[in-house]
């Protein structure tokens, strides 16, 4: 059992057989205190790999969101094909202020 439970500890593979907490909680009990502390530190570094992991995913969508934004910013300035759009000084889309409130979502009611 000390071998088993080493190896769900040691190993990142998922073990063939699922353990339960309870199973995990009673097996610690016939560690030694060594065994146990060595455990509980590679548990500790599975945790912070997986924080750390975490993070890196975050700042790289961050990172690809920061790139997509700028790399939009010259399509919205003049001369750029959204600037019109955009552009306070652009022609209305339409031709009334009533064409604009009538231009919403039509519903099938």
């Amino acid at each position: 059992m000390v071998q088993h439970m080493r190896s769900i500890a040691l190993s990142h593979k998922p073990p063939d057989k699922t353990v339960t907490k309870t199973e995990i909680l009673a097996a610690l009990k016939n560690l030694t205190a060594e065994e146990r502390l060595e455990i509980i530190e590679t548990a500790s570094r599975m945790m912070r790999e997986e924080i750390e992991e975490k993070a890196q995913r975050k700042a790289e969508r961050k990172r690809r969101l920061r790139a997509a934004a700028e790399a939009a910013v010259p399509l919205y300035e003049p001369g750029g094909p959204l600037h019109d759009l955009w552009s306070p000084d652009s022609e209305p889309y339409f031709d009334s202020e009533e064409e604009y409130l009538n231009a919403g979502v039509e519903t099938n009611a």
